[in-house]
């Protein structure tokens, strides 16, 4: 598991574009599948928002959206200089065991998204 990905150069205080995915059979394996509000919003969406509060970074605009295999959540957020460390999502949900399926992405300038994790 290669955590430097998740950490991004920066270098003045920005937005920065991250998309946060899981696939939805994954998610309803936690809690079933007519649990899925309660695995997203008590755990998951509360342990990603949490570790970012608690390391500096704030949560400018956020998006939830449920496709059909998968649930995305987008978040606009800005960081201190020089690095914007995302680790500490990946690492609180290791913790809370809530990482199987994970996937995060930055959306870049040109709307394509690249995989950090």
């Amino acid at each position: 598991m290669d955590l430097d990905k998740l950490k991004i150069s920066i270098p003045y205080e920005q937005p920065i574009e991250i998309i946060i995915e899981f696939p939805i059979d994954i998610l309803s394996e936690y809690n079933g599948p007519s649990d899925l509000d309660v695995t997203w919003d008590d755990n998951i969406m509360y342990f990603i928002n949490d570790s970012l509060i608690n390391n500096g970074i704030h949560i400018k605009q956020s998006q939830l959206e449920m496709g059909e295999l998968t649930l995305s959540y987008s978040l606009v957020v800005i960081a201190k200089p020089p690095i914007l460390d995302l680790s500490c999502i990946v690492d609180r949900l290791i913790k809370e065991n809530f990482q199987k399926g994970l996937s995060i992405k930055q959306n870049t300038k040109y709307n394509n998204s690249m995989k950090l994790f």
